[in-house]
């Protein structure tokens, strides 16, 4: 990224977020500057390093650097996720799954493939399910060259946060393209409509109480569901593409 396209974004952002926006705390001491901000969130995206190394490298503390982990489900745990309902082969299913490899767990949300698929129906649905996995790993694969943050776990982060995170590095992406393509020319690009009020928003919406925490939180780890799900896929891709 060149010198001119960070101070642009430096310029955007503290337009955009007066969180970094040099200020003075209660005894007039200086705060982090927006250059030791912006450069902290710039090298997390770009080198997926952990909040802790960044304390040393601009003398920004974990604590400043990343708020709020928490696991990729919370949101279906609290009650607050999307709401999906479909039925396979007869059998009634309340969540969404994840396509996912050998080392994830069997849980409820997450549909994997086999290591080593036995007989037509399990080789078929191996098949199709590592080729759609292919499919998001090509379309993501220019950006985790460019940002590693993104050829990380995503644990622990709110699917917003991941949203946030994406769009981030899809707009610096684009950005730097745009600004490679002509280095001799200056160009001011209008990357997104920003509101000169931004306002926060208090959430209304519903949370499970603890009893239904509980049972979601068991839900999403049951393995018999897991078992089940994948199962049913099996025989239902089997019916659509089996005999073609």
């Amino acid at each position: 990224m060149s010198q001119s396209l960070f101070l642009r974004i430096q310029s955007k952002v503290e337009t955009y977020e007066p969180y970094f926006i040099q200020k003075r705390d209660t005894v007039q001491r200086l705060d982090l500057s927006s250059l030791q901000k912006i450069t902290t969130a710039l090298r997390m995206l770009a080198y997926g390093v952990a909040a802790d190394f960044m304390d040393e490298y601009v003398r920004i503390g974990e604590s400043t650097a990343i708020e709020k982990r928490s696991p990729i489900f919370s949101e279906l745990e609290q009650g607050r996720a999307p709401a999906v309902n479909y039925s396979i082969n007869g059998h009634e299913y309340t969540m969404g799954y994840y396509l996912a490899d050998g080392i994830y767990l069997k849980w409820s949300t997450f549909v994997k493939t086999f290591p080593s698929p036995r007989g037509q129906k399990n080789k078929l649905f191996a098949k199709a399910q590592e080729a759609n996995r292919k499919d998001v790993e090509r379309a993501f694969g220019v950006l985790q060259a460019r940002f590693a943050i993104m050829r990380g776990p995503a644990r622990f982060f709110y699917s917003e946060t991941l949203q946030d995170i994406m769009k981030a590095c899809v707009i610096l992406h684009n950005m730097i393209i745009e600004d490679e393509r002509d280095v001799n020319e200056a160009v001011e690009l209008d990357y997104e409509q920003i509101d000169d009020n931004p306002t926060i928003q208090l959430s209304r919406d519903h949370t499970n109480e603890f009893p239904e925490f509980i049972d979601t939180h068991q839900h999403i780890r049951d393995r018999e569901i897991h078992s089940q799900l994948q199962l049913d896929l099996i025989k239902h891709l089997w019916q659509l593409l089996g005999e073609l």
